[in-house]
């Protein structure tokens, strides 16, 4: 595996089904529509339906579900 650039995190979506989200630092809020996660500076926002944490470690965390969105914020 690559080493992250500067720090940042390493979302990577297949379809929009399935997101995984290397570099994450802990969930802010989760429920079916939305999975808000912190990753260092930024947030990390998931929209969509029936969302749902597949797994979650001390750094990543994998989200299924029907991905509509991803939003980035400071």
């Amino acid at each position: 595996m690559e080493p992250r650039p500067t720090g940042g995190a390493v979302i990577s979506i297949t379809g929009n089904r399935c997101a995984v989200v290397d570099g994450c630092d802990g969930i802010m809020d989760y429920d079916q529509e939305k999975v808000i996660l912190r990753t260092g500076r930024l947030t990390v926002r998931i929209n969509g339906r029936d969302l749902r944490l597949a797994r979650l470690t001390e750094n990543s965390a994998v989200i299924h579900g029907i991905i509509s969105s991803v939003e980035y914020s400071y």
